[in-house]
This record gives C-alpha cells, structure tokens and sequence, in this order.
C-alpha cells in the first residue's frame, strides 16, 4: 500500500485537481492506497512509526510543502522510498531534482537572529526576494505570472541597504545589496535560474549577492536569470561557493527560507544540517 499525503493548501488551494487524477489513476490500476492530508497530521513522526506499513509515499506539493514535511521529520530516519509529485505554485527543488545524478540531497538550515532554526531544501536569502514573497502573500491576483508582476513591483519599491556578509568565515561588505542567497537548488520563482551552479547533493551552497546596481539596469539583469546569464555581470552579481553563510543587516529585513517568509531578520546564518535525505521524482 501506498500512502499519498497532499497538502490542501498548495497551489493556492487549488491542488485537487492534481490530487484527484493521482487517486483516479490508483483505483484505475486497482493499486492499494491511503490518503492523508499533511495539515491534518499533528505529528508526522508518530504518523509514520505508527503506520510503518507503507511501500512508498508520495508527497503532492511544492517547495513549501517539502519543506514542512522535512522540518517535520528531522528527528526521524525515515526508510520508506519517498517520492515527488509537483502540485504547488513554484516547484523549483523539483526542477532541480529531475536533472541530479546522485541518490540523496543534503538538507541545509537557515538560523534567524540566533534564535530560531529551519530546514530547507532549496534556498535561502535576505533582501528583495522576501519582499516579492510578501507581495505574493498578500496579492488578490493568484495568476500564473504573479511571481513576475510582483517582483517588477519589488524591484521598484525596494531601498537597498549595506550588509556585512561572512562567506566561510571571510568577511565582506557590500554596498546597496538587493538580495542575498545561498542556494542548493537552481530555481527560485517558478523557474527563474538564479543559481545555475547550485547541486542539490552536496553541502556547499551556491552564494549570489546583488549589489550596488544603478536602478534602471536591474529590471534587464532580472530578465536575463531566466536564462541564468545573469552572472556576467560581476561588478553587480558576486557569486561564490561555500559551507557557511552569515549575514548581518542594518535594519530588519525580510528572509526567506524555501518561500517560506520571516520578517525582522537581522542576522541570518545558513549551513549544512550534517543531515541527507532521499527524494525521487514521480514520473507516473
């Protein structure tokens, strides 16, 4: 048997769809199989110890689901094979996923004011990405193209701050920064390939830092990371890779973890959890 666990709220509430043909294709196939949603389980830990009889579980979501279920269980090694199916708004560890070699993915954290602590799968920053995420959240239009008409409004509102950035323990000082992330993944944003280096198996992060970029250029650097030539511009785009990532703000800021937003941030701290798991692609 089967276990499908679906998150409700995903897609902007509007994933039954997907979840719908997944259960139609199971009774089509006679294929044993149980659903479950994860908003409903209190705690997924005793969830799974509990119901230790499942041969696969197939996670419906997107990046903000993976990474709820993976905070869930960071206590827990979990031995059942797990698999993927997109059914959120961006999908981008997917995106990445379906072009890894390797078995595992090293699951990284992000700490916010020294306080608190949160796995991630994908990717983690400080800067105009929280602001754009923040527009998303609170937008009336949950259109396909929110993601680009709200990071235009961004770029537009967004003040540019100095920030002090350790990389590896080496600090640096970068004047005017718009955005600050350190990436496993090489999609953010529904597909936007912001850090086309980025390997999902190991745990060195690929760091992108834009900074002190005259106002009417930014909109066409924005353009070019879809294709992921944005690079080029190294008087403005500083990338590195690296185990470690401290960032010290001047003012409270916007982080976001995996899409997840976190208001008055400042100090972030993002590495590797020592922690891998073991996500695979669902093709059916």
């Amino acid at each position: 048997m089967d276990l499908l666990l679906y998150n409700p709220l995903s897609k902007n509430n509007k994933s039954n769809i997907t979840t719908h043909k997944l259960i139609t294709y199971y009774k089509k196939h006679n294929l044993p199989f149980r659903l479950k949603s994860i908003v409903k389980i209190n705690d997924t830990v005793k969830f799974l110890k509990e119901k230790d009889i499942y041969e696969n579980i197939i996670l419906l979501g997107g990046d903000g689901t993976i990474n709820r279920f993976v905070n869930d269980i960071k206590d827990y090694t979990l031995t059942t094979p797990i698999y993927l199916k997109p059914n959120g708004s961006g999908n981008d560890f997917l995106r990445s996923l379906k072009h890894q070699k390797e078995n595992t993915q090293e699951i990284m954290q992000a700490t916010y004011n020294d306080q608190k602590t949160q796995l991630f799968m994908n990717g983690a920053g400080i800067g105009i990405d929280g602001l754009v995420l923040e527009y998303i959240d609170k937008a009336k239009n949950k259109g396909k193209f929110r993601y680009f008409s709200n990071t235009f409004k961004a770029l537009k509102n967004y003040k540019p701050t100095d920030s002090i950035v350790w990389i590896d323990g080496e600090k640096k000082t970068f004047h005017n920064t718009y955005l600050i992330n350190a990436n496993n993944g090489k999609y953010v944003g529904g597909g936007m390939k912001i850090t086309p280096k980025a390997d999902l198996s190991t745990n060195t992060l690929e760091v992108i830092i834009v900074h002190t970029i005259p106002k009417w250029l930014i909109f066409f650097i924005f353009i070019t990371i879809y294709l992921g030539i944005h690079t080029i511009f190294k008087s403005y785009v500083y990338t590195a890779k690296a185990s470690s990532l401290k960032v010290e703000m001047p003012h409270p800021s916007i982080a976001q973890v995996d899409g997840e937003i976190t208001n008055q941030v400042t100090t972030l701290e993002i590495r590797s959890s020592n922690k891998q798991i073991h996500f695979q692609h669902y093709k059916k």
